[in-house]
């Protein structure tokens, strides 16, 4: 009988610790400790003697789950023990129950070859019970090395007037020796009126990439535009994938490190996304992976127990969901690795300026045969989208229109299936909530769809200014509540609970709304204006008052609204007109869109527009 051939290892994750970058109170996403222990730096843990320490975390375990196509069939745990301790392996199958894989004493290097089977479908880690005091060093997890090489890459970064989040991310991804050298050029386009250049910071947070560091500056053309131009700058280097990292985020370098080894043992060139976690509640998980509804065409979470989960009290071995395989339609552009081989298949990113942009590409690569991972234990903190107003701000415009244009392309309902009636119940709720400004940039969104694809190079620049010109003249725009004078007292109106309170109080609103308004010419005074926060500005409240001050997301300013039968009657006419105009057109806007989306992509009509820079 042959002897088995010796396997050549290569890791795919090291176990890391928290530093002073991340954000605090984040330690049990890395590990839990019972006792005494310290960490003496990234990949070192001192334990006090009978101390126990817990792998089984969001950073610290491997989710398998995510790695079921690759075809390795063991894994290598290796690390170095200060002492000697005892090692626990544990895993869960696919329905979350936790397995004893294997259990060991270890002391000085050590490592352990794990075979791989159902009981350890989920995920894996370990756990070390210290009798005596013990450090822990450079545990990583490693497989039979893939016969792809070694995968580099090329980070493409976009900012607009963020600068010192940008500065503080450039330096981020160089403090980690083992990350830096898998990057082979940074390229930050920089789009904004503040740049980065001029950052008392830049010089020595550029200072490690050298020549590697490039910033081209150029004009505002969105995110699709900036990641675009990264994009195809990627093409100019050897890298095999180029990563899109918004600028704005507080990196876990390891993720890197993951991704990249993820995509070494894919078949058929996937694309690679980090997960997002709140960066206003940190333990918090904000996005494990995103899906379109093909209905209704709207993204969603993939699944709704894992949405908003703190995940510092539920690791692997607690909550049974994690271990589920949860596919995924496209990866948010926060955090999303993609190989340049894919790029030069369907081309890059849409003229879509902002939103939608990640999700028509992960779309248009799946058709392209090349889907997307959202892999666990990679990731970010983020501001959550919810917490921003782009329901309220020139934002709504884009949601609307490329939301319409990513259905065209890719829809395989007919007539976009429940997209024009959703449409329709959005526009009502703006018109009931009072905010005519933004139903106007809707019908705005809705002209410009049926002008045709060209439109999106055209007012690729003019765009933005034009929407906010737009909410400017329907009295929509961010104020600060000293400026109006508004009440200080914040209302807290109470929600209907039921179909029959729905019902009464939507007739109130109805009977509201249809009043006619009393009060001088000019509007209500301002002490009769009703300050409402964000959440509480839905049609329950917004339509049963004359005038409102909206707080934006953040609570600093917000959006006075004020009550108009008149404007409210135009803009659900030009509601119900753009349904029915868009579903009369649909057929040949398809056929249009999707004829034309092929060159919109293609590097030739970028470097078009850049070239206008």
């Amino acid at each position: 009988m042959s002897a088995r051939p010796e396997v050549t290892w290569r890791p795919v994750q090291r176990i890391v610790l928290p530093d002073d970058a991340v954000p605090p109170g984040t330690r049990d996403l890395y590990v839990r400790v019972d006792g005494e222990s310290e960490i003496v730096g990234r990949t070192s843990l001192r334990l006090g003697a009978e101390a126990h320490a817990s792998f089984a975390t969001y950073f610290g375990g491997f989710p398998r789950v995510a790695w079921a196509d690759t075809g390795f069939d063991r894994l290598r745990l290796s690390l170095r023990i200060d002492g000697e301790a005892r090692i626990h392996v544990r895993g869960t199958d696919a329905a979350g129950m936790v397995r004893d894989l294997a259990d060991s004493s270890a002391s000085g290097d050590w490592s352990l070859e794990l075979p791989l089977d159902e009981r350890s479908a989920g995920w894996i880690w370990f756990d070390v019970d210290a009798s005596g005091p013990v450090t822990l060093h450079d545990a990583e997890w490693s497989a039979p090395e893939p016969a792809r090489p070694e995968t580099s890459v090329s980070i493409a970064i976009t900012t607009f007037n963020r600068s010192d989040d940008c500065v503080a991310l450039i330096a981020r991804l160089a403090s980690d020796p083992q990350v830096k050298k898998r990057i082979l050029q940074v390229v930050v386009t920089d789009q904004g009126t503040q740049q980065i250049r001029s950052n008392p910071g830049f010089a020595a947070a550029a200072r490690p990439w050298g020549p590697l560091l490039r910033v081209i500056e150029q004009d505002n053309l969105g995110g699709s535009g900036g990641f675009s131009r990264g994009m195809l700058e990627a093409r100019l280097t050897p890298a095999s994938h180029v990563l899109v990292l918004d600028d704005d985020v507080n990196l876990e370098p390891e993720s890197l490190l993951r991704m990249l080894a993820r995509a070494e043992h894919a078949q058929h060139e996937p694309l690679i996304g980090a997960q997002m976690l709140r960066l206003t509640e940190p333990t918090r998980l904000h996005s494990w992976g995103e899906r379109v509804d093909r209905r209704r065409f709207w993204w969603e979470p993939v699944h709704p127990e894992l949405a908003g989960l703190d995940l510092a009290e539920a690791g692997p071995d607690r909550l049974p969901v994690l271990s589920e395989s949860c596919p995924v339609d496209f990866n948010g552009w926060w955090m999303c690795l993609i190989p340049l081989s894919v790029i030069e298949s369907v081309g890059a990113s849409l003229p879509l300026f902002i939103k939608w942009d990640d999700a028509e590409f992960g779309l248009r690569a799946a058709a392209a045969g090349h889907r997307t991972i959202t892999l666990p234990g990679a990731a970010l903190w983020h501001v959550p989208w919810t917490a921003k107003d782009d329901g309220l701000d020139w934002q709504a415009y884009y949601q609307l229109r490329n939301r319409l244009i990513a259905a065209l392309l890719h829809s395989p309902r007919r007539r976009g299936g429940a997209l024009l009636p959703d449409m329709l119940a959005l526009d009502i709720n703006h018109v009931l909530c009072l905010q005519y400004g933004s139903a106007a940039v809707r019908r705005a969104a809705v002209r410009d769809v049926l002008e045709g694809p060209g439109h999106l190079v055209t007012g690729l620049r003019s765009a933005p200014g034009r929407v906010r010109a737009i909410l400017a003249e329907e009295g929509q725009a961010l104020q600060t509540r000293e400026d109006l004078s508004v009440a200080q007292e914040v209302a807290v109106p109470v929600a209907p609970r039921g179909a029959v309170a729905t019902a009464g109080r939507l007739l109130r609103v109805l009977a509201h709304q249809l009043r006619r308004r009393v009060g001088a010419p000019g509007g209500l005074p301002m002490r009769d204006v009703v300050t409402l926060r964000r959440e509480h500005g839905k049609w329950w409240s917004l339509g049963l008052v004359d005038a409102a001050f909206l707080q934006s997301a953040t609570g600093s300013s917000g959006f006075l609204l004020r009550r108009d039968r008149r404007s409210a009657a135009k803009h659900l006419l030009g509601a119900v007109r753009s349904v029915i105009v868009l579903g009369w057109k649909w057929p040949a806007l398809a056929r249009r869109y999707r004829a034309d989306a092929a060159s919109l992509s293609s590097a030739a009509t970028w470097f078009s527009v850049f070239d206008e820079s």
